[in-house]
């Protein structure tokens, strides 16, 4: 006698707000570039888009590196510090008739100092990443300040503003647009495919039991913070090189953004999920929400305001987001 089984199909179940937080910064670019798109014709004009897609790839290389810091179950409140020295300090050895080769290298070399600090203090002293950050960031914001005086380098060679303004495709597309794309499809490739990335998110998820399932978890963090010091640099190059000179007070306020557009894309402030991909579309709702916002004629200090809001309500999504997958 052959055995049935009867087997009930699986009920399809419609839950919007599971859908919503899953899915909350889709919607929200969605929306707002729709928006903005009927608000204001000069919305989709070759100027703004241009201009847009020249001032994204710095915050948007940031966002690459604090994504990957987040997701090893880091916070780093520095990384604006370190592009804007590292960024500095490659003006100032331009403008010395430095060739392009020793000065790029010697930005991405005070980065990855900056990074390898950071790194080294909070795990072979056990220091919470926050406050040694936080400390951190003051240290090389006042050193560069200190040095500069809080004066713009000026007098840099004509390469180095074409570093980051050279025209690839009209006036939309840009050499850090370029740079910026390779950098996420790299990044989005180490995270997902190769042992490094694995190991940011073994280590986010659970730091004791990657150390006894034998990864060295003090050696990839300070690899991972060193790697983050590599790309502020490469941020703050690009940074300088759009505005052609070495700005001592730039970036600031991007480490923040960095942060907010990571856990708007997906990544968990607490370590162990998140996607590159993910992040980059947070910076680019981000990104779109400040330029329609500017092109809309909205006061400069409300949008400070209301782009805080935006910071807070990520924040909140990503706890609500928690809560919902540990009730799953």
């Amino acid at each position: 006698m052959e055995n049935q089984v009867a087997t009930e199909p699986k009920k399809f179940k419609f839950d919007l707000k599971s859908l919503f937080l899953k899915y909350s910064v889709y919607i929200v670019l969605i929306v707002l570039f729709l928006y903005f798109s009927f608000a204001s014709p000069m919305f989709l004009s070759a100027g703004n888009i241009g201009n847009f897609f020249r001032q994204i790839p710095a915050v948007g290389i940031l966002t690459i590196a604090y994504a990957m810091v987040l997701i090893t179950g880091y916070v780093d409140l520095s990384i604006a510090s370190i592009a804007a020295f590292s960024g500095t300090a490659a003006a100032y050895l331009a403008a010395q008739g430095m060739p392009a080769p020793v000065v790029i290298i010697a930005a991405l070399l005070i980065g990855g100092v900056f990074g390898a600090i950071n790194g080294i203090l909070i795990k072979k002293f056990d220091l919470p990443a926050f406050i040694l950050t936080l400390g951190t960031n003051y240290i090389i914001r006042g050193l560069i300040m200190f040095v500069t005086n809080g004066i713009y380098i000026t007098g840099t060679p004509d390469w180095f503003g074409k570093l980051a303004t050279t025209k690839i495709f009209g006036n939309v597309i840009f050499s850090n647009t370029i740079i910026f794309f390779v950098l996420v499809l790299i990044f989005s490739y180490i995270m997902k495919n190769t042992r490094f990335g694995k190991y940011c998110y073994a280590i986010g998820s659970n730091p004791e039991a990657a150390r006894l399932s034998g990864i060295k978890t003090d050696k990839q963090v300070i690899k991972v913070f060193v790697i983050e010091g590599m790309l502020a640099a490469i941020a703050g190059i690009l940074l300088m090189s759009n505005l052609n000179v070495g700005g001592p007070n730039e970036g600031q306020g991007l480490d923040l953004l960095a942060m907010a557009a990571s856990i708007m894309g997906g990544t968990q402030f607490s370590g162990g999920v998140g996607t590159i991909g993910g992040a980059i579309v947070g910076i680019f709702t981000l990104q779109i929400f400040t330029n329609g916002l500017a092109i809309m004629g909205v006061n400069a200090f409300m949008q400070q305001a209301v782009t805080g809001a935006v910071i807070i309500f990520a924040i909140i999504v990503d706890y609500l987001r928690r809560k919902a997958e540990k009730n799953s």
